[in-house]
């Protein structure tokens, strides 16, 4: 019913209406705005969750016609946009309205309220939206007016465009602190004549002071504002948060001490009531400070141990991507990523943004045109001038995309969220219980331990053992070379029962000797072409021919390299290959050999069609990989592909065992299928490679881990980078993963048994509110010290940073 004691209250925002003119049958509105979007909400089955989210406290909001036209400026846009390709744009907003569930079910199916968004995400702790829309159906403006319309104006001004925000202190916190210590500080100095008097004062003195005190209860009650905020919102949607306890025990203590004061049975309990709030504050801050000095970073600048190539000139020098600059002139190679947003100098720019956009046909970019951060390019080698600085979260961010997510909820996870349904339940017994067994006894003191017992409650500690235990183990692994894409992987990293390795760049690395020709003689020209060829790969044999070659080289056009086989060009009129003895068609050439090694250690040549001979690599195991394979199967099953043929199996047998099960002549399409295969059995695998050949069964894999050595090559379907030189530490980062599971379960054990300890003290009426607040923010804070510090301990005896 819209008629709520003869007033009209809007159907959609709840605010009183005008009048009774806009109205849908007996709903009424306040505006056409709320009418409008109430329609739209209707007619994409949204308006139950609406609802919810309404309740919760969120409204639409108004807006003036031409509050959003700045948004229509192009220059505007491309200062908010992280990109626009092909139509395609992404948008980060900040809406600081989420607060729940139902906001967040309702700000991820805004492409069910306008058909322009394909895809819209929100990062629930930052209260962050990040939207991929369509250019040719709607408008950022549109977006943002349609965010605001249903109550989630973004935080978006001239400021924001022109400087980012930086991070800062939260005053309305500090400023609530102010206002209980204030509260508190008099409400005790007033309490001191009562008390200095033996409780002997003058009735009217005794009420007046006491009156005075509720005043100041008011300042007390504003300063908790947010526990009950946070509460209201959670009861609204249907589930019990942490701050619900505290709240009602707030309020208890509040309306028992009105009760007092106004009715002349005492002095209440507004010295308990500030003091709490107070001290639940303190600790609020504590807490926040502390979690911050521990809080652990994965945007440090070392996080890609990827290169790029870097133009002086005619010279040319490898420089991490980290340290790119504005300015800088880079040489991008097939399947190269672009580090930071660049302008196309030269060369065919065919730009691969599926790690971007999740479209996998590639781009034509033109000289002049701009290129994105995140980008591959897909063919003959281009040059670009970066225009923006490299950008560490956004790239990270990318890597975490849906694109190429795998995981879902870890089991811990599945199992505190399950808790944490029972917890609030047993709460609420236990409450009960003790204030059924005290209230008979003396009423004070049943308020008194029923506020603690709902003090006491808060499973602070449970929420956060989780975060702060893989947030160290990940900086730890960070800080010895091994980067994980996001925390859950810890958890996965223990469970793993099946180690699959791919041979080449793993298990076996290329010598440093300059490569041989065996063949015929190379003319100058064929020498030219063969370092431009080359010059366009990334992979690390085309790398070593190219620098074994001391000839010039050209910018080439057609160029073509396929995974596993080998790269082609045309120069000159001519088509030359590079690879395989099948790729080139070289199967009957007969090479003299100096070497052990099996003929697909070698990489053949041939010019339109006629074999000219091969570039001999020799290849040695790693070093420590006979150490680093020992440790490993103690507790792994251990399983080796290869796409060279099976001719180096005995000497592998010789170095790693002859236990260890060996797979050969298997193509990248292959080692994807032997993963399928593993995991159709139940197994969970781990699977490292150099991410070259075997990108498709990295992503595949349970965890895929891509090792790297000085390489520009980026597989975002992996889960981890790992250094080449930090491999023989593979196990120890696998044993830490183990200790760091463990040390979550011992937090809730831990957990478990101070709510225990703390409800048999509240139950009893031992502890104070006053302590139990004091208290709390402490044991929160303690066990996540203790995970902290026993992961790090772990690490430290593990022989890691």
């Amino acid at each position: 019913m819209a008629d709520l004691t003869n007033k009209l209250i809007c159907y959609h925002c709840g605010d009183e209406c005008p009048d009774d003119t806009v109205r849908i049958d007996e709903k009424y509105f306040c505006c056409n705005g709320c009418k409008t979007v109430h329609e739209l909400l209707a007619d994409v089955e949204l308006g139950e969750v609406f609802k919810e989210t309404r309740v919760a406290g969120i409204k639409s909001s108004k807006y003036k016609e031409k509050e959003f036209e700045f948004l229509d400026d192009r220059k505007i846009i491309d200062k908010i946009i992280h990109f626009s390709i092909e139509g395609r744009a992404k948008v980060t907003l900040y809406l600081p309205q989420v607060y729940c569930s139902a906001c967040l079910y309702l700000v991820e199916n805004l492409n069910k309220l306008d058909k322009g968004i394909i895809d819209s995400k929100v990062n629930f702790l930052k209260k962050e939206a990040t939207i991929l829309f369509d250019e040719n159906l709607t408008t950022l403006r549109k977006i943002v007016e349609l965010l605001t319309a249903i109550g989630y104006r973004p935080q978006l001004n001239y400021a924001d465009i022109e400087k980012p925000k930086q991070a800062g202190y939260n005053k309305k916190l500090y400023l609530k602190l102010g206002l209980a210590g204030f509260a508190f500080g008099n409400v005790m100095l007033m309490a001191l004549p009562e008390y200095l008097s033996g409780g002997n004062l003058e009735p009217d003195i005794k009420q007046f002071m006491g009156y005075l005190t509720m005043l100041l209860s008011i300042p007390a009650m504003y300063a908790s504002t947010d526990y009950f905020k946070s509460a209201i919102t959670s009861l609204k949607v249907g589930h019990i948060n942490i701050d619900f306890p505290l709240s009602l025990g707030i309020l208890v203590l509040f309306l028992r001490s009105i009760f007092d004061i106004a009715l002349g049975y005492g002095s209440g309990f507004v010295d308990s009531l500030s003091g709490l709030v107070f001290f639940l504050l303190i600790g609020k801050i504590f807490q926040q400070k502390t979690y911050h000095n521990l809080s652990f970073s994965r945007d440090y600048k070392s996080y890609f141990p990827l290169s790029v190539v870097r133009l002086h000139g005619d010279a040319e020098e490898y420089a991490a991507i980290s340290e790119v600059n504005v300015g800088d002139r880079l040489l991008i190679r097939n399947n190269e990523i672009i580090p930071a947003d660049s302008i196309l100098l030269s060369g065919n720019g065919m730009i691969d943004y599926s790690f971007v956009t999740g479209e996998s046909n590639p781009v034509q970019v033109n000289s002049g045109d701009k290129i994105f951060a995140g980008g591959k390019q897909a063919g003959n080698s281009i040059t670009v001038e970066t225009i923006k600085p490299f950008n560490q979260s956004y790239l990270t961010e990318l890597w975490n995309s849906d694109a190429f997510k795998k995981f879902d909820e870890s089991y811990i996870s599945n199992i505190s969220n399950r808790a944490a349904k029972y917890f609030t339940l047993v709460i609420f017994i236990v409450a009960a219980g003790t204030l059924a067994y005290w209230l008979p006894i003396d009423f004070g003191t049943a308020m008194d331990a029923v506020t603690t017992v709902l003090i006491i409650a808060c499973p602070c500690a449970i929420a956060l053992s989780m975060p702060f235990t893989y947030g160290t183990a990940m900086r730890i692994l960070g800080k010895n070379k091994f980067y994980l894409k996001n925390d859950k992987i810890v958890e996965y990293l223990s469970n793993l029962k099946t180690v699959v390795f791919d041979k080449t760049g793993t298990i076996t690395e290329l010598n440093s000797n300059t490569p041989e020709f065996e063949g015929g003689t190379l003319s100058n020209d064929e020498l030219n072409a063969i370092k431009s060829i080359t010059r366009n790969s990334t992979h690390p044999i085309s790398r070593m021919i190219f620098d074994s070659i001391d000839s010039k080289y050209s910018e080439i056009k057609d160029f073509e390299e396929v995974a596993g086989k080998g790269i082609e060009a045309i120069i000159n009129g001519k088509t030359y290959k590079l690879g395989s003895a099948k790729w080139v068609d070289a199967m009957g050439m007969s090479i003299k050999s100096s070497s052990k090694f099996s003929p697909e250690s070698r990489v053949y040549l041939s010019i339109d069609g006629n074999a000219k001979g091969a570039f001999i690599i020799k290849s040695r195991m790693r070093t420590g990989i006979e150490q680093i394979v020992s440790e490993i199967k103690s507790d792994h099953k251990i399983i080796i592909l290869s796409g060279d043929n099976p001719t180096e199996k005995a000497s592998l047998e010789a170095a790693l065992g002859t236990d260890i099960d060996m797979h050969f002549n298997r193509l990248p399409q292959d080692k994807l299928n032997f993963i399928k295969d593993l995991q159709a059995k139940g197994e969970k695998v781990m699977m490292i490679g150099d991410g070259l050949n075997d990108a498709g069964a990295l992503r595949q894999s349970d965890v895929g881990i891509a090792v790297t050595d000085n390489t520009s090559n980026f597989t975002p379907g992996s889960d981890a980078i790992l250094v080449a030189d930090s491999m023989n530490l593979l196990n120890k980062f696998i044993m830490l993963s183990r200790k760091s599971v463990n040390t979550i379960y011992w937090s809730y054990v831990i957990s478990v048994l101070y709510h225990g300890i703390g409800f048999y003290f509240a139950t009893q009426a031992l502890l104070s509110p006053l302590i139990a607040a004091i208290l709390m923010p402490v044991s929160s804070v303690s066990v996540v010290l203790l995970t902290v510090s026993k992961v790090t301990l772990h690490s430290k005896k593990l022989g890691l940073k």
